[in-house]
């Protein structure tokens, strides 16, 4: 059996604790959050309830060989500023990468560690999901995408084949990736925009087709 943390305890961290149940040899173990109290409850799942089980620091107690541990932070950026910090504090801390009962992949699909892959995403051949990034709910990622560490989709995110996603960049809610394209590192696509250019990185692209609106930070609200 394999005993779970999740890191976060907002609305994204209750969406990994529904897919996680779904999965045979897998139990969380709670909730770890710098926000609330150890013991607080965050989630009643079939009449489980789901606590608090302490900060960063205070989970060193209860850390063993079946431990693993995933982000539920939907913030690209935040997510990344989580798992390095986590990574410096328990070198070589188990990441498990939890892939929805209801989702589809292929046989060649390479899916890096601390990824979630939400229900009814479709993940085709020859595809690399980078760690701790974000497939969300009905995503469907043609053959020989390259997506890059803590990058994320929405919602019925559509890309053709041999896209590149860089790092910590965001398709956002049913955007469309035509093939072969490349978006750069730290870039936010627009909900029902249509990606049909390259992207440059740190920047907001959206429309149809879609075009570059602004320069962004990783931290505006915009990032996410």
């Amino acid at each position: 059996m394999k005993e779970i943390l999740i890191f976060g305890n907002g609305s994204h961290s209750k969406v990994i604790l529904s897919e996680i149940n779904q999965i045979k040899g897998y139990k969380v173990i709670g909730f770890v959050s710098e926000f609330e109290k150890k013991g607080t409850l965050i989630e009643t799942y079939k009449n489980k309830e789901y606590r608090v089980v302490g900060n960063i620091k205070g989970i060193k107690k209860i850390l063993n060989k079946n431990t693993f541990g995933i982000i539920g932070i939907g913030s690209n950026f935040i997510r990344k500023k989580v798992a390095k910090n986590i990574n410096k504090i328990y070198k070589n801390f188990n990441w498990i990468s939890i892939i929805s009962e209801n989702s589809k992949i292929s046989g060649n699909v390479v899916i890096g560690k601390g990824t979630l892959v939400v229900s009814g995403s479709i993940i085709n051949t020859g595809t690399k999901i980078g760690k701790h990034c974000l497939i969300n709910t009905s995503s469907s990622i043609d053959h020989h995408n390259i997506f890059k560490d803590y990058s994320s989709t929405g919602p019925g995110v559509t890309t053709g084949g041999c896209v590149n996603l860089g790092e910590g960049s965001h398709l956002g809610i049913g955007s469309t990736v035509i093939q072969e394209i490349s978006i750069g590192d730290n870039t936010m696509i627009g909900a029902q925009s249509v990606v049909s250019k390259n992207c440059h990185k740190n920047s907001l692209y959206f429309g149809i087709p879609s075009k570059k609106i602004k320069t962004i930070k990783t931290t505006s609200k915009y990032f996410k």
